[in-house]
């Protein structure tokens, strides 16, 4: 009991001084700025701390008692700069922009930019809970603090799943397969180390659908094309602020408190409070001496039994020990009698983008687009038959996948496609791949234009009736061969897409040419 009584009374005065201390640095302070007290004259700061420190030291145990609610009047930590500019840069920008939009866009479109405002404000507090707390130390309890952003994002998608099979929701169906597509940019948080490009490429899928809504009320209705043109502008100063203060993933505080205990509210909980219950009291010793009280003074307690400290050691018995037993030695592992041992829970893998919920693979004509989305490791080729030369066929996040298109065609387009493959009779206007890394295209008829962006590792088989007419344009793109088909059956002659140029300055005009490497 002494020592606990001591250490009880050492813990007070450390508060108590902490208190002090507060109180000291408040006062010098305001001394500092003139104003300590009103009309008379300003003193140094050395004379203010002299004068508290040798108050200090006269005083009795508790004469600063009263410090520590002056302590707590004191100002708050100041926001921290990733917290403020997600305000100011999001919050109060673009999206109050778009959320006026929407409403004059009228319909459910209004509906629907609330629950981006409701994910903006999720993602708000999540980023405000890492500029204040320590990163976690397992990706499975990182990955249960995006539970709100996660949920936020799957309401967006449900709104969509309810509404769009509604009669009277019907022209805005572009609308809102560009928010689904778009609102996936908020899953940078869980995206390591890169989480700008990330939101770069759900960009452009949104921009999939935003053009199209451009491009259908362009001339009829400029409310949607508003509309449209503010949802963009949101994910773009997204992906501004995720590359100025998160570039290589979410800024945690190193020297914050545990993100367990924090509170939305922006206040850390009482530890206290939100620790889980305290372990049952272990069984009573077999030794002698009664069983030590908890605390330091227990602790203190235990270390003063001496010898007698290791009366409690359970005794390891011949069949646990390894010179004697050859199976423990290969395994490492002593099993214990009382029961088998718990192994630790696997830390789940962070995922290199954010974790929603998979989404069904579709094949579907709505109106006069295909759409070919979320297939993975396809047994054999998707068919499109009965097509039309006024439909459009789109295919999105699909992995090892062979699709086949018969018939002619308006436009075909690629986007965010891993080692797929397409077979196309004709095109009329043109075939767009993007952000698609290891394609294969074969155009068995006429495509007046190809066109290959931000794509890594692709081949293009031509026929001979487009060899004369289609102008293939890139962009962001290597390792591309075209393959042109020669005089024999089936034989076609593989052609490098050039990767690097050269510019130069000759009679005050810039002049690129192709870097060709020979030898």
């Amino acid at each position: 009991m002494a020592h606990q009584a001591g250490l009880n009374s050492l813990a007070t005065i450390i508060k108590r001084l902490e208190a002090a201390t507060s109180r000291l640095e408040d006062v010098a302070l305001a001394a500092q700025h003139s104003s300590f007290v009103p009309g008379t004259s300003p003193r140094s700061t050395e004379q203010v701390h002299d004068q508290l420190a040798s108050q200090l030291a006269t005083s009795p145990a508790g004469a600063f008692a009263s410090a520590g609610p002056a302590s707590t009047s004191r100002e708050e930590t100041p926001t921290a700069p990733a917290v403020k500019a997600y305000q100011e840069m999001i919050i109060d920008g673009p999206l109050q922009e778009y959320i006026q939009k929407s409403k004059d866009a009228g319909g459910v479109i209004g509906e629907q930019a609330a629950l981006v405002s409701k994910l903006c404000s999720a993602q708000l507090d999540f980023i405000q809970k890492a500029a204040s707390c320590a990163k976690p130390a397992t990706q499975q309890e990182l990955l249960s603090h995006l539970a709100d952003i996660q949920a936020a994002i799957g309401a967006v998608n449900d709104f969509r799943a309810t509404e769009d099979r509604k009669k009277e929701n019907r022209p805005f169906g572009n609308h809102f397969s560009a928010v689904c597509e778009g609102v996936n940019a908020w899953g940078w948080v869980a995206v390591e180390p890169t989480p700008a490009p990330f939101v770069g490429d759900m960009k452009d899928s949104a921009q999939f659908y935003t053009n199209r809504v451009i491009k259908e009320f362009k001339d009829s209705d400029p409310k949607q094309v508003a509309w449209a043109r503010s949802f963009v502008a949101l994910i773009e100063e997204l992906q501004k602020y995720v590359k100025q203060y998160h570039t290589t993933g979410v800024t945690w505080n190193p020297k914050g408190a545990r993100a367990s205990q924090y509170k939305s509210q922006g206040s850390l909980t009482d530890p206290a409070k939100s620790a889980p219950p305290p372990p049952p009291a272990p069984a009573p010793s077999t030794s002698d001496s009664a069983p030590a009280s908890g605390g330091p003074g227990g602790f203190l307690a235990e270390l003063n039994k001496g010898t007698a400290v290791t009366s409690g050691l359970k005794k390891v018995d011949p069949t646990m020990q390894t010179h004697k037993n050859p199976n423990l030695r290969a395994s490492s592992v002593v099993a214990d009698k009382s029961g088998p041992p718990e192994r630790p829970a696997k830390p789940s893998k962070l995922a290199s983008q954010v974790q929603v919920q998979k989404k069904p693979a579709k094949t579907e004509l709505d109106g006069t687009k295909w759409n070919i989305e979320y297939h993975e490791n396809t047994d054999g080729p998707i068919v499109i038959e009965d097509t039309a030369i006024n439909q459009t066929v789109y295919l999105f996040a699909c992995k090892n996948t062979v699709v086949q298109i018969k018939g002619k065609v308006n436009a075909i387009s690629m986007l965010n496609c891993h080692r797929t493959s397409i077979l196309l009779d004709s095109v009329v206007s043109q075939v767009s791949i993007t952000s698609s890394p290891s394609f294969t295209a074969q155009i068995l008829g006429m495509c007046p234009t190809l066109n290959v962006e931000k794509t890594d590792s692709g081949n293009v088989y031509l026929s001979k009736e487009c060899l004369d007419t289609v102008e293939i344009v890139t962009g962001g793109v290597s390792s591309l061969n075209i393959s042109i088909p020669t005089g024999e059956e089936g034989d076609f002659e593989e052609k490098p897409v050039p990767e690097q140029m050269k510019s130069v300055i000759r009679d005050g005009k810039l002049v690129t040419t192709i870097v060709e490497h020979s030898g």
